[in-house]
C-alpha cells in the first residue's frame, strides 16, 4: 500500500506550472471559480436543460406566431453646410466637432415628432386603408371631432416613430432610412414619404430662415440708410457754414475717410512755391560779384571779347616798346586803345554786376510775398482745424454709417444668393418594395431565445446555489459551525458500504483511516475509548460511519465493540445482515445476559451490540443509569466502545447517551443537510453538556470537486492501483 497522509483532508494545492509568477497566481485564482461555475451548473443541470430548451420552444413558437414584417429602406446624403478645409490642428478639431454636432442634429431632426406629422399630412395616413389596416386603426371619418383626429394622429406618429430605422452609413454621409411593417408596398411607401418630406421640410427651414433674415435685414438697411443720410447732411452743412472747402478725400483699409481741403490745398502749393523762391533768391545771393554768372552771363561773351582785345593789344604795345620809345605814334595811339577797351570792360562789368542786383533784388521779394502769403494761409488752417474737430467727429459718424450700411447690404445679397442656392439633403435611392420578409427570422430567434434561455438558466442556478444552504466545502463546518473537521467521507456508488470498508484499498477506507488517524490526536490517551456517533436527521450516514470507523480501529489490532443505540429505528443489523433478537433494549430493561447479546464480527474485526426489539419507553430507557454501567462494563472488557445513537431533530435520545460517553462525532451529509437544521441540532447537544470532538461530513461526491475532495480520493487510489507507475 502506498504511504498514507494523516491528518484531515484538505484540498490539495495545483502543482507547479509554467505560467510564470504572475500567471501562475492568474492560474490559481480562477480555475477554482471556473469549476466551481461549471459543478454548480452539473449539479443544476436539469434545470439548466429545462430553462434552455423551454426557452428555444418559446422561440420557436414566436417565431411561427409572429406576423412577417417587410422592411424597405431609402438612402439620402446630407453634406455640411459650411465644410471646413485646413490643416491648423486646432481649426481641424474644432471643425470636427461642428460637424459631429450637425450630423447628430440632422439625425436627431430625422426622428422628430414634426417630420412624422408632417409625413401623416403628405400621404394622408390617418386615411390610408393600408396603413390602418397595417395597424389596427380606426378610420378617419366626416363625424370624428377635433379631439378624435388628434388623438389618431398622436398614434400615428407614435406608430411612425417606433418603426422608423436611421442609419448611417459609416465613413460617409449617406444615411440609410429604413420602415418595416406587414405590407412590403407599405414599408416602401413610408420610406418614400419620409425621405421625402426631410428634403422639403429641410428646404422650408433653409427659405423660412433666409426669408425672415432678408425682412430683418430689409428693415435694418432702411435705418441705417437714413442715418447715413442724416449724418452726411450735417457734415456738409458744418463744413458750409465754416467755409471749410473739400477738394479730396480718401478712404483707408479701415473704413476712415481723409479730406484734404482747399486751404490746406493752397499751404501746399504755397509752401513748394516758397521753397523754390528760397531757392532762386540763395542762387541770385550767389551771383552777386560774379560777371559771369547769373543776369551777367548775357554779357559775358562782350566782356570776354574786349579783355581779348585788349590782351592782343597790350601784347603789342610790349613789343613795340622793345623797339621803340613811349612816344612813339604807334606807342601812342595802342597806349590809347588799351585805354579805351579798359574803359569798355568796366562799362560792360558795371551793367553785369547791376543786373545780378536786381535778380536778387527780385528773388527776395518774392520770397517775402511767399512767405507772408503762406503765413496768412496757415493762420487760417489752423483757425480751420480748430473748427474741424467737430467735422471729424461727424465725419467719424458717417463712415461708421457707411460700414455699417455697405457691411448689412453685402449680407442681404449673399442671403438673396443662398437662398435660392441648393439643399445640401439630396435623395440618393428610393425605397422598393421588399421581396421576402425581413422578420421573423428563424435563426435569429433561435440564437435570441437560446441566449435568453442561458441567462435564466444562470440565474436560476445562481438562485438555487444562494437557496442552498447545505454543506459543500467540508472545510466550511469550522466557519459555519465552530466545528474542527476530522475527515471527508467520500460518495460510494453501486457498492454497499459494508463491503466497500473491507477493501484497505477502497477510498472510503483511506478516509475513514485518515478520520481514525485524527481521533488519535484528541486525548493524551490517544483515540477516545467510547465515541457516540449522531447526526442532525435521519440518512446522513451516521450508522455507516459507526460500521466503518469500528472497522478501521479493529485493523490497528484495537479491540472495538459498536452499540447500536438507536432502538426506534435500528438499521445496523440490516447493513450486516444479522439478526435482532436481544440487544441494547433487553439490557436496558432489565436482562443481564450481556454476553449473549454481544455477536462477534469477524468479517470485520469487531463486536456488536443490536438495538434489540423497540420498547415503548426508548427514552426512559436510554435516561436510566443501565446505559453508564453497560459503557462501563464493555470499556473493561474493550479498547474502544462505539455508540450509534438516534438523530438528534424531534427526538431526546441522543443527548441522554452523549452524557455516557468521553465525546460525541457528529456526522453531516454533504450538499443535503440544511445549516439550520444543523445548528438547531449542534445546540441542542452544546445544551446536554456532551463534548463534540469534531464533525464528519459524509458522501462527499462529484458535486464537491471543485473543493478539491472527490480529486483527491479518486487520484490517490488510481495511483496506488497502477502497477505500471512507479510508488
Amino acid at each position: 500500500m502506498n504511504e498514507i497522509v494523516r491528518g484531515p483532508i484538505v484540498p490539495v494545492d495545483p502543482a507547479p506550472s509554467s505560467y510564470g509568477e504572475g500567471g501562475e497566481e492568474q492560474y490559481a485564482a480562477s480555475l477554482p471559480e471556473i469549476e466551481r461555475i461549471f459543478s454548480a451548473i452539473l449539479n443544476h443541470r436539469n434545470w439548466v436543460m429545462a430553462a434552455i430548451v423551454g426557452a428555444l420552444l418559446l422561440g420557436l413558437l414566436a417565431t411561427f406566431l409572429a406576423t412577417p414584417e417587410y422592411t424597405s429602406t431609402a438612402r439620402i446624403e446630407i453634406l455640411p453646410d459650411s465644410p471646413v478645409d485646413t490643416s491648423v490642428d486646432e481649426q481641424r478639431d474644432r471643425a470636427m466637432v461642428n460637424e459631429i454636432a450637425f450630423y447628430n442634429t440632422q439625425y436627431s431632426l430625422l426622428k422628430s415628432e414634426s417630420l412624422a406629422e408632417r409625413v401623416i399630412r403628405a400621404g394622408n395616413l390617418t386615411a390610408d386603408k393600408d396603413f390602418i389596416a397595417a395597424f389596427n386603426l380606426d378610420a378617419a371619418d366626416a363625424g370624428m371631432t377635433s379631439a378624435e383626429r388628434r388623438s389618431l394622429t398622436v398614434k400615428a406618429v407614435e406608430i411612425l416613430l417606433d418603426r422608423i430605422d436611421v442609419s448611417p452609413v459609416r465613413t460617409s454621409s449617406l444615411v440609410d432610412i429604413g420602415f418595416s411593417t406587414p405590407s412590403a408596398r407599405l414599408s416602401a411607401k413610408l420610406a418614400d414619404l419620409w425621405v421625402t418630406q426631410f428634403v422639403q421640410a429641410t428646404i422650408d427651414r433653409r427659405f423660412a430662415a433666409t426669408s425672415d433674415a432678408r425682412k430683418y435685414l430689409e428693415g435694418r438697411l432702411d435705418t441705417l440708410r437714413q442715418n447715413l443720410e442724416t449724418s452726411e447732411r450735417a457734415l456738409i452743412n458744418y463744413s458750409v457754414s465754416k467755409g471749410i472747402v473739400t477738394v479730396a478725400s480718401e478712404t483707408d483699409n479701415n473704413g476712415r475717410t481723409r479730406t484734404q481741403t482747399l486751404v490746406g490745398s493752397d499751404i501746399i502749393q504755397i509752401s513748394q512755391a516758397l521753397a523754390k523762391a528760397r531757392e532762386a533768391r540763395i542762387a541770385a545771393e550767389a551771383e552777386l560779384a560774379n560777371t559771369m554768372t547769373g543776369v551777367a552771363q548775357v554779357n559775358a561773351p562782350t566782356i570776354s571779347a574786349l579783355r581779348q582785345k585788349r590782351a592782343v593789344a597790350e601784347a603789342e604795345l610790349a613789343q613795340m616798346r622793345t623797339t621803340f620809345a613811349d612816344d612813339y605814334p604807334a606807342v601812342v595811339s595802342l597806349r590809347s586803345e588799351i585805354a579805351n577797351l579798359d574803359k569798355s570792360i568796366r562799362d560792360e562789368v558795371g551793367r553785369s554786376s547791376q543786373g545780378n542786383r536786381e535778380a536778387y533784388n527780385a528773388a527776395v521779394k518774392r520770397e517775402r510775398d511767399l512767405e507772408s502769403e503762406l503765413n496768412g494761409l496757415t493762420n487760417r488752417y489752423n483757425s480751420q482745424q480748430r473748427e474741424s474737430i467737430e467735422m471729424a467727429i461727424l465725419q467719424r459718424e458717417v463712415d461708421s454709417n457707411r460700414q455699417l450700411y455697405e457691411g448689412l447690404l453685402q449680407r442681404y445679397k449673399e442671403i438673396g444668393v443662398a437662398g435660392v442656392g441648393t439643399n445640401n439633403v439630396s435623395l440618393v435611392d428610393r425605397a422598393k418594395p421588399a421581396e421576402r420578409p425581413s422578420s421573423p427570422s428563424l435563426l435569429i430567434n433561435l440564437a435570441v431565445a437560446l441566449l435568453a434561455g442561458m441567462v435564466l438558466a444562470a440565474g436560476l442556478v445562481f438562485m438555487l446555489e444562494k437557496m442552498d444552504s447545505s454543506v459543500r466545502d467540508p472545510q466550511d463546518v469550522q466557519s459555519r459551525f465552530g466545528l474542527p473537521l476530522l475527515g471527508a467521507i467520500p460518495e460510494v456508488i453501486n457498492r454497499p458500504v459494508a463491503d466497500a470498508i473491507t477493501d484497505k484499498k477502497s477510498a472510503i477506507y483511506e478516509a475513514y483511516f485518515s478520520l481514525m488517524t485524527n481521533l488519535t490526536f484528541l486525548t493524551a490517551h490517544g483515540a477516545p475509548r467510547s465515541i457516540m456517533l449522531t447526526s442532525s436527521r435521519p440518512k446522513e450516514g451516521k450508522s455507516n460511519s459507526s460500521l466503518c470507523l469500528a472497522t478501521v480501529l479493529s485493523a490497528t489490532g484495537k479491540s472495538v465493540i459498536l452499540v447500536d443505540a438507536d432502538v426506534r429505528n435500528p438499521s445496523l443489523n440490516r447493513y450486516l445482515d444479522i439478526p435482532n433478537q436481544r440487544g441494547l433494549s433487553h439490557y436496558l430493561s432489565g436482562d443481564e445476559d450481556l454476553d449473549g447479546m454481544i455477536a462477534e464480527l469477524p468479517k470485520f474485526g469487531f463486536s456488536i451490540i443490536t438495538a434489540g426489539k423497540m420498547p415503548p419507553n426508548a427514552a426512559e430507557l436510554l435516561g436510566s443509569e443501565r446505559l453508564s454501567t453497560l459503557i462501563a462494563t464493555l470499556l473493561e472488557r474493550y479498547d474502544h466502545v462505539l455508540v450509534d445513537s438516534p438523530p438528534l431533530l424531534g427526538l431526546a435520545d441522543a443527548p441522554l447517551i452523549a452524557r455516557r460517553v468521553e465525546g460525541v462525532l457528529f456526522t453531516i451529509e454533504a450538499n443535503s443537510t440544511k445549516n439550520r437544521a444543523i445548528a438547531t441540532a449542534l445546540t441542542r447537544l452544546r445544551m446536554s453538556g456532551a463534548k463534540l470532538f469534531g464533525a464528519i461530513v459524509t458522501k462527499v461526491g462529484a458535486r464537491n470537486q471543485v473543493y478539491g475532495y472527490g480529486y483527491g480520493y479518486g487520484y490517490g487510489f488510481s495511483y496506488g492501483s497502477d502497477k505500471t507507475e512507479g510508488a
